[in-house]
């Protein structure tokens, strides 16, 4: 077998040009001693010869073989390590275009190894601490997960033993400012300068409750920004109508123990009013650095609102009289705003119903004496349509009551 090598590795040397000799050298001797006959026998380079792409079966150019591992982000949404790894150990680079020229900090969220030893290296092998090594999500357009057995080692010292790393983290922020467990000692790679993924300049959060009421919607959750673990700002739309913004910035326990380097307030709690019916709602998180948004969740609810009775429209020459009732608010025991419309126009209001009706109150206990209405209205002569809607002078919900066709004489 030396003599295969020997005489592989000049039959190639005399076939490579000065260019890039050395670079080119180190690369074939890489590939006649990892694969000798197959470098030797089949005409292809010799990186091909040397590229296992982590034992995938992805071209040599993909993201899967460039030698990094993929960004926690793409793989659980959250750039941040996730459970059952630890911060091993990071490095920044200098002059980042995406913080703005300072510097950028990358952190490597290393498997723990449990009760595996791991000699003196310090780190522990992927079946002894059950990570698998491959493209991240089996896909050949991200890098690999679980694969490279290596550590920096300025954060979790007293951790004498961790796996190969599962993926990696990137902020703005210095990892001492938001993770005691690191030290200030700096490691530098600039080779890492243009690494990056959509998600990590995203807001990342949770939609957790939407509750519908009459008129309003309470929407809860939490939001953070991916860039630099700061308050993320929040918008909510209902429907296609923007309805309110703020920051993320309740306390949230819960959210700062699954995920420690987050801040510890993170979470949202708001009611905003809405129309009645069936309605999306939708929170959108806002990363206030660089202005990127991102959909956190929606959801579809039924918007309660006003309820009422169209009990007659009674015509009178160049007249109609509209009679019902109507109530208004989260119990429905409010008097409530009344209009009327005629055809396709407004024409009356009545800004609350003034009416004593205790039939309503006997069928709606504690409901508001007053709910009732009588509404003169000057119509022309003819057929037309009135509808009656009833509206929550507090919030604005809308209901549309009823409608009758009538002839006006």
């Amino acid at each position: 077998m030396p003599g295969v090598l020997e005489s592989t590795i000049n039959f190639i040397a005399d076939r490579l040009d000065r260019r890039g000799f050395l670079t080119r050298a180190a690369v074939v001797g890489s590939a006649v001693v990892a694969a000798p006959l197959e470098f030797g026998l089949r005409p292809r380079s010799a990186y091909a010869a040397i590229c296992n792409c982590n034992g995938s079966n992805c071209p040599c150019g993909s993201l899967c073989c460039d030698g990094y591992s993929e960004f926690c982000c793409t793989l659980y949404g959250a750039n941040a390590c996730p459970p059952g790894t630890i911060t091993a150990g990071w490095w920044k680079v200098d002059g980042s275009q995406f913080c703005g020229g300072a510097a950028r900090y990358y952190l490597d969220c290393n498997a723990q190894c449990g009760t595996c030893g791991c000699g003196p290296g310090g780190v522990c092998s992927g079946a002894c601490s059950g990570t698998g090594c491959g493209c991240a999500q089996g896909n050949c357009g991200n890098r690999k997960s679980g694969c490279t057995r290596f550590r920096y080692g300025q954060c979790n010292q007293q951790v004498p033993c961790v796996g190969p790393i599962v993926c990696r983290v990137v902020t703005c922020a210095p990892p001492w400012s938001f993770d005691p467990a690191c030290s200030t000692t700096s490691r530098t790679d600039n080779a890492t300068r243009n690494h990056d993924r959509p998600c990590l300049n995203e807001p990342f959060g949770a939609l957790e409750t939407v509750e519908a009421g009459d008129g309003t919607v309470r929407v809860s959750g939490w939001a953070v920004a991916n860039t630099d673990y700061d308050r993320a700002g929040y918008r909510i739309l209902v429907g296609d109508r923007f309805v309110s913004h703020g920051l993320a910035e309740l306390p949230r326990p819960d959210v700062k123990f699954a995920y420690p380097a987050f801040p510890p307030g993170t979470g949202l709690d708001v009611t905003v009013n809405a129309p009645a019916g069936k309605q999306l709602v939708c929170l959108w998180g806002v990363d206030r650095r660089n202005g990127r948004q991102s959909l956190i969740g929606m959801r579809e609810v039924v918007v309660g609102g006003p309820v009422g009775a169209l009990e007659g429209v009674d015509t009178a020459p160049g007249q109609v009289v509209v009679r019902g009732w109507a109530l208004s608010g989260a119990r429905r025991r409010k008097r409530a705003t009344v209009r009327v419309f005629v055809d396709t126009g407004f024409v009356a209001e009545l800004p609350l119903t003034d009416l004593p009706r205790p039939d309503v109150v006997a069928a709606n206990p504690g409901a508001a004496l007053e709910s009732g209405f009588r509404v003169p209205v000057a119509v022309a002569p003819g057929k037309h349509l009135v509808c009656l809607w009833a509206t929550d002078p507090e919030t604005g919900a809308q209901t549309i009551i009823d409608a009758e066709e009538v002839v006006v004489p």
